[in-house]
């Protein structure tokens, strides 16, 4: 039997879940958001982001046998822009909520490391506003992806 995953819509929220023939159950499917850095986006093409994900290595690891989906993947609006002075970018951010994702992973590339300590990693400044708008709106946010 092959196992084929169907979409409820009920009046507040989608749920996902995947028929398992094994368990003979369902069993609720996780949604997963990675947020990239605009400027690195422009010479990375987020391979390193979608290998972790589909292994589930490096920061995705801890989720063990749960169901994910990847529903979204996508980049900051570039340096100095906040939900604040930027429609577009809050556009994004509310979409994420909408569609209640449950946790958002920024990217290794939206953290730098220290110049004096390179076990150090300092996260962008930008990505800390976007990180806390997603927080005060319910969703859990991740440093890391590989």
């Amino acid at each position: 039997m092959q196992n084929k995953r169907r979409k409820f819509i009920f009046p507040l929220f989608v749920l996902y879940y995947k028929k398992s023939s094994k368990q003979g159950g369902i069993s609720i499917m996780k949604k997963i958001a990675i947020i990239r850095c605009h400027d690195v986006s422009m010479r990375c093409g987020a391979t390193g982001c979608l290998r972790a994900f589909n292994e589930k290595d490096k920061a995705f690891a801890p989720y063990g046998d749960e169901e994910l989906r990847l529903v979204s993947l996508m980049t900051c609006n570039g340096c100095g822009q906040t939900v604040e002075n930027d429609p577009g970018l809050k556009k994004k951010l509310d979409r994420l909520i909408e569609k209640q994702v449950d946790v958002v992973h920024l990217s290794h590339c939206t953290s730098k490391k220290d110049k004096d300590n390179p076990d150090n990693r300092h996260t962008c400044p930008w990505i800390v506003k976007i990180a806390d708008y997603l927080k005060q709106n319910g969703i859990q946010v991740v440093e890391g992806t590989h």
